[in-house]
């Protein structure tokens, strides 16, 4: 059985004109007392955190595209959870999914409760929130039902949705349509996207455009894993915080 070592890692690729935010971080972990590697390899740093040798893993500035496939060999479909800080009220929440690929246009409902699962999973091992609200974005208002094909199938499948998860888990979730800026203003605490495209639109008009607080995106799967994807686009704090979270989310006993 493997040893548990008390360090994060950090992926680092440091041809990215980015990395210089990663070793900020990098300097000020270190200097709060927190061990943490750079690494350069995909492979070490997924390795090193399914096999349990680390308390997490950060992908940093690696290319996406590397790590997220080789993770997706060993623990098959997963999404991704952005941890932002709602500008209305300072508390955190999730917005999934933000992977561009996450949602299968043949199966968006099965993803989408999968999701939900994953998500209501994961906050009742981790009780990072004390009471769940759910919201449910779709292609516009309800008043907006037949002005498109691809708005209506949107809304009826968030209804569908909305009522599926009513049914299936005692958890306050509602769906308003596209209205995004009233879950927020009234704390909800998860969000949930059409699709991953325009999860990932939001995250990078709040995180990278507007500069909304960040802690990476969780990745959510069968296996539980403590890994963090972030944004090779970041600034050093969101590589910090996402280091902080895995930290204060999951504490040495």
């Amino acid at each position: 059985m493997n040893r548990l070592i008390a360090m994060y890692l950090i992926g680092i690729d440091y041809r990215n004109r980015n990395s210089k935010e990663v070793l900020k971080a990098y300097k000020k972990l270190l200097s709060e007392g927190i061990d943490i590697k750079l690494v350069e390899d995909p492979k070490e740093l997924i390795d090193s955190v399914l096999k349990g040798c680390v308390l997490g893993g950060v992908r940093g500035t690696l290319p996406s595209s590397e790590v997220m496939s080789y993770l997706r060999k060993h623990i098959g479909r997963f999404y991704r959870a952005s941890i932002l800080k709602n500008p209305f009220i300072g508390e955190y929440f999730f917005l999934v999914p933000v992977g561009i690929d996450e949602i299968n246009e043949n199966n968006s409902f099965r993803d989408k409760v999968t999701i939900i699962k994953y998500i209501l999973d994961f906050i009742k091992d981790s009780g990072f929130f004390k009471d769940v609200k759910i919201g449910v974005l779709s292609g516009g208002r309800f008043s907006d039902y037949g002005r498109s094909e691809r708005v209506d199938k949107l809304i009826e499948e968030a209804v569908n949705i909305v009522e599926y998860i009513r049914k299936t888990y005692n958890v306050h979730i509602e769906h308003r349509g596209i209205v995004l800026e009233e879950y927020l203003k009234e704390g909800f605490n998860v969000i949930l996207a059409p699709d991953g495209i325009s999860g990932n639109l939001i995250f990078r008009s709040l995180a990278l455009v507007c500069g909304v607080e960040g802690c990476g995106a969780l990745v959510l799967s069968r296996r539980r894993i403590r890994f963090i994807d972030t944004s090779r686009s970041g600034t050093w704090d969101r590589y910090y915080n996402s280091v902080k979270f895995l930290k204060n989310l999951f504490p040495l006993k």
